[in-house]
């Protein structure tokens, strides 16, 4: 499924860079185009309004261009009503070969291109208006003067953005194999979460089914055991139901965690939060451990500043976060153990810690005690010490509240857990 997804990322973003050089290139020969026409247009319309009759010393009577820059090869056609060539009037040489063409593009206003074998001309044509009297003299034509029209060559001009389109088509050449390579870096990098996120499903989903396997078994081997002496009491059978009703309330305690770190993950659980006084969530929560440390022979030394402690939180789910971490060191601290539950408060936050002196967790373990399902080693796997989701679900409750959880432990010396909190306001 990775891989698929890596190849249809892949194509999509190799598409959408290989469009973008396409449009950029677009973008880029439509302004270089629009720009030499644009000049070139402009020069032609200026210089066929600005058209003017002077007389030389000589008294010859010769077209003048009131016209500031440099001067362009242009050509000037007369045509009459019968739209009939009468004379052209050109800068360097004649070119009645275009004659023919032009009289059929009479009619257009805008200017225009036409090609004549290898060259290509630009035109403009206007109406005449009757301010060269003394080429009408000249033209000796009883049809009167008609239209004006002016060309010139933009053969290079054509080269050049030729050439340019050319220069761009390989830009775009190179832009698509960049565009893969782009592509395929950029799909790689975008599934480096998805790939751990799918790495984590899946070992959820093998640690979850490992984890059901075993009450599952146990509840169907003593099932069968019932099964096998029908006629037999409920007092005589109380040890293999006991086991049922033990590995069933394992079964519903897992499910219930899961269900819950499901909901926090798609945001659908929600913590109502409210002023709650920490330092009276701390000792409640110590007081109702106190039944579980004497049958363990254990100490608890709780140490909480006087001082009223406030925070914004949920105190049900502060009170499991508290009985979560209460309960793992109790299950891992040696006989006759101590744990200390303390509270202070340092700066802006709080700082809640639980410490116990048991059998510590290796260093190597450590990034990962808050994982799913995660039990530790054989040295602290000892008995039954539930699926492994306590540490996740203290994990979200703490971020839940804006707080921070962090754990140092040393193997033989036992671990302290560090909680803070924010103080309101």
């Amino acid at each position: 499924m990775i891989k698929r997804t890596l190849v249809q990322m892949t194509i999509w973003n190799s598409a959408i860079v290989f469009c973008l050089f396409v449009i950029l290139g677009g973008v880029l020969y439509g302004l270089a185009r629009y720009q030499i026409y644009s000049d070139i247009d402009r020069m032609l319309v200026f210089n066929i309004d600005h058209m003017r009759q002077v007389s030389l010393s000589t008294g010859e009577s010769v077209i003048n261009i009131d016209s500031k820059e440099p001067e362009r090869f242009n050509m000037i056609y007369y045509w009459d009503s019968n739209d009939f060539l009468m004379r052209s009037v050109y800068y360097k040489e004649p070119f009645n070969t275009l004659s023919g063409t032009l009289r059929e593009k009479l009619h257009l206003s805008g200017p225009e291109s036409i090609q004549l074998g290898n060259k290509i001309y630009r035109f403009v044509s206007r109406p005449y208006q009757g301010h060269l009297p003394e080429i009408e003299k000249v033209l000796m034509s009883n049809t009167p003067l008609k239209t004006v029209q002016i060309i010139t060559e933009i053969s290079a001009e054509v080269y050049y953005l030729n050439r340019l389109l050319w220069a761009i088509g390989i830009g775009i050449g190179i832009g698509a194999m960049l565009s893969v390579i782009a592509g395929y870096l950029l799909a790689r990098r975008a599934l480096v979460p998805i790939q751990k996120a799918w790495d984590k499903q899946q070992q959820f989903i093998a640690d979850a089914s490992h984890e059901l396997r075993s009450p599952l078994s146990v509840v169907q081997g003593q099932m069968q055991l019932l099964l096998r002496h029908p006629d037999h009491t409920i007092e005589e059978e109380s040890v293999p139901i006991a086991a049922i009703l033990k590995e069933t309330k394992r079964m519903s305690n897992m499910v219930s965690g899961l269900l819950l770190l499901a909901r926090g993950d798609s945001h659908e659980e929600e913590i109502v939060c409210k002023p709650v006084r920490l330092d009276g969530t701390i000792k409640e929560a110590a007081k109702n451990i106190e039944p579980i440390m004497e049958y363990k022979q254990l100490r608890l030394r709780v140490q909480v500043e006087s001082a009223e402690m406030l925070i914004n939180g949920d105190e049900d789910r502060l009170m499991q976060l508290f009985m979560i971490l209460l309960d793992n060191a109790i299950k891992f601290s040696q006989e006759h153990g101590q744990i200390d539950l303390g509270c202070a408060r340092q700066g802006r936050s709080f700082l809640v810690t639980v410490k116990d002196n048991g059998a510590g967790i290796p260093e190597r373990d450590l990034p990962l005690v808050f994982n799913r399902f995660y039990k530790g080693d054989s040295a602290r796997d000892r008995g039954d010490h539930g699926a492994g989701l306590g540490l996740s679900i203290a994990h979200w409750i703490v971020d839940q509240h804006q707080g921070t959880i962090y754990i140092s432990s040393e193997v033989g010396q036992g671990t302290t857990v560090m909680i803070r909190f924010p103080v309101i306001g």
